[in-house]
């Protein structure tokens, strides 16, 4: 044990010296693993665990691996990541950026020979419902890629059997961290500074993860502030959560402990009903607030100061650019718009191997090529069905395929890179142009199999069938299908086989050249061909997106009633039917969807369909959103709806319902 706690310390100093993070992968069962870590661990202070399981006596504090968004803004000495619970893409490259100069990224993997070929827990909870005789789900491919890019990026891997590797001299001198602000930062900080005294302004900071930006937030807060002394406007902070803005907090004390009362945090949601238009809103981690929220902000106010990550767990760094800065562009407003970047990082130095580890494995940083093409140069392109295996064994192509993805589509994340190597029943059409050699990708379709929805025992779908019409269970995957069956009483559905459009996207330069169109033609030539009953997608309904589908033959079936998380907007289900059973599918749920907009004269008048739905939600757990469409559209309806159906608004239902039966 002295000569392991040797060997960290001296690869911790090492890494100091050098301004790095280094991984050291721990491959071998658990109870090998958690023993070595114990004494290292309990010399630190802030120790950051993502394990569903924790030894008593280990040090440090445990986090969830399915909230990545709840793991900024701390600061940790070592990280500890539970492989053995599941590979968790999005939650790795979080945590990552956590980890302080000289620090260590444990990750507790089984033996790496066998480690790819393990069904772990992430693979399983993504994976659809499907009948046992179905192989089990796997990360094969993504975690052959990753521990290919790990050895490449010099991490350390240690076996029960195995000695301690040596370890190179450190270095004579040493990497320091900056003690004010960079030259990076000084140049945004003047330029930030030298537009307060304008009547409106709009400044988007944008950098990887360990740039500084959060604290560069602090500073010019502190500057505002000290400069705008009892002046009457107010400033506010926003972002995803409160902890996420812990350096913008800390910068603000020190210079001045005072000041951090002198700012008021506000969740994003209620900015609009409390920020006036002459107060001044910082927002940190932009591009995980959706993209419509944030383009209220700049309508709203006219003072707005917004820091992201270009790069990072979120994935919506590239998207975020695209989309919003396309807004602030066409943004008819005396406000001026300023873009800042930072490049060099301060927490840790440009050669740092975590960073450039994650980026290459996950593919953060992936321009594709076709950036740079114009239309003129697209000469006949075709539409290819590219296997996962052949994606696992060609890097230039996965590389394109994802680059492209993280470029055009503002929800792209690691796991989506986990999927599309290993994801079963997923499936990726690409459109390549056909005048090069090395094929580049002009747009791609990911889609997923949905339905049939089976039991494990045949005899039994029926009830299976009943209980998902019931709200009494709701299997893995299969979304379309269960919506259909649940919100909309089209239990048929699950009956037959479909596909889902998970993503479809064209490289940006070269939008509104119906490329997608000739994709999604073909993608649904080649799922008619294989007996396939209908394709449709979710998707956020948005006017440009909406007249997309529609112009494809595409029709909407539903609207949700909630706004989407990560767009801002409501999501939206759209459906074409490809079998006579899939067409008749779609005819029926356009029906349905028809009739949810139009008023009812009195309960009588309600469909034998919308009779059975208000039946199972006020036995069972029946769709609370579809009771809510028709109770509103009933004459007469005077009672509020709670958030939550309690059996007590149960009962009122029936109360005000039975009158009107008679």
């Amino acid at each position: 044990m002295q000569a392991w706690l040797s060997f960290l310390s001296t690869l911790s100093q090492s890494t100091a010296n050098l301004g790095h993070r280094q991984v050291l992968i721990l491959s071998g069962p658990l109870d090998w693993s958690w023993p070595l870590l114990k004494p290292w661990l309990t010399q630190f202070n802030n120790n950051a665990i993502l394990s569903q399981r924790i030894p008593k006596d280990i040090s440090g504090k445990q986090l969830q691996t399915n909230k990545p968004s709840n793991l900024l803004g701390y600061e940790s000495d070592n990280v500890v990541f539970n492989c053995h619970d599941g590979l968790y893409p999005d939650a790795l490259t979080a945590i990552s950026g956590t980890l302080v100069c000289g620090g260590i990224l444990f990750i507790l993997c089984p033996d790496t020979k066998l480690w790819p070929t393990y069904a772990d827990d992430f693979a399983k909870n993504r994976a659809p419902h499907t009948p046992q005789t179905t192989p089990p789900p796997n990360n094969f491919y993504m975690i052959k890629h990753l521990l290919h890019k790990a050895k490449r990026h010099n991490a350390i891997i240690i076996k029960p059997e195995n000695q301690l590797p040596g370890l190179s001299p450190a270095p004579s001198s040493l990497w320091q961290a900056p003690s004010e602000l960079t030259n990076d930062q000084k140049r945004v900080y003047k330029d930030i500074g030298d537009t307060f005294n304008l009547p409106g302004y709009i400044h988007v900071i944008t950098a990887d993860r360990g740039r500084g930006k959060s604290h560069l937030l602090g500073k010019l807060l502190y500057c505002l502030i000290n400069s705008n002394k009892d002046n009457g406007i107010k400033y506010y902070l926003t972002a995803h959560n409160k902890p996420a803005c812990l350096a913008i907090y800390k910068a603000l004390e020190q210079s001045d402990p005072s000041f951090s009362t002198k700012i008021t945090f506000i969740p994003p949601e209620k900015v609009l009903s409390t920020v006036t238009k002459h107060d001044i809103l910082f927002v940190d981690e932009a591009a995980s607030l959706p993209v419509n929220l944030l383009i209220q902000y700049s309508t709203h106010m006219d003072k707005l100061i917004l820091a992201t990550t270009t790069h990072g767990y979120e994935g919506t760094g590239k998207g975020f650019q695209v989309r919003f800065f396309a807004h602030l562009n066409d943004l008819n407003s005396s406000n001026s718009v300023h873009h800042h970047s930072l490049t060099n990082p301060v927490r840790y130095s440009n050669t740092d191997p975590l960073e450039h580890w994650l980026f290459d494995a996950f593919w953060l940083n992936s321009e594709p090529s076709g950036l740079n093409l114009n239309h003129k140069q697209v000469v006949k392109p075709f539409v290819k069905l590219i296997e996962q295996h052949q994606l696992a064994t060609d890097n230039h192509l996965l590389e394109e395929v994802f680059g492209l993805l993280v470029q055009a589509h503002y929800q792209t994340r690691p796991s989506d890179f986990r999927d599309i190597l290993d994801a079963p029943g997923f499936k990726l059409f690409a459109l390549l142009n056909g005048d090069d050699k090395q094929h580049t990708v002009l747009a791609a379709c990911l889609i997923s199999d949905e339905g049939p929805v089976l039991n494990t025992i045949p005899e039994t779908t029926p009830t299976l069938h009943q209980d998902i019409f019931n709200g009494l269970r709701r299997p893995k995957g299969h979304l379309m299908p269960q919506v259909l069956a649940h919100h909309m009483g089209l239990v048929d559905a699950l009956t037959l086989r479909g596909a889902r459009i998970i993503r479809i996207a064209t490289l940006p330069n070269l939008q509104q050249q119906n490329l997608a169109s000739l994709l999604l033609t073909s993608v649904s030539e080649h799922l008619n061909n294989k007996q396939y009953d209908y394709l449709g997608s979710s998707y956020a309904d948005t006017k440009d997106v909406r007249n997309f589908w529609l112009k494809n033959k595409f029709t909407r079936v539903r609207i949700g009633n909630k706004q989407d998380a990560a767009s801002g907007t409501h999501s939206a289900l759209t459906l074409k039917g490809l079998s006579p059973q899939g067409i008749k599918l779609e005819k029926t749920a356009e029906a349905v969807f028809l009739r949810s907009t139009k008023p009812i004269d009195n309960i009588t008048a309600i469909t034998e369909n919308e009779s059975q739905m208000l039946d199972a939600f006020l036995s069972q757990r029946g769709s609370y959103e579809h009771a809510k469409q028709l109770l509103a559209r009933l004459k007469g309806w005077n009672l509020d709806f709670p958030k939550k159906a309690s059996k007590e608004f149960k009962q009122q239902v029936s109360n005000w319902l039975y009158p009107h039966q008679k």
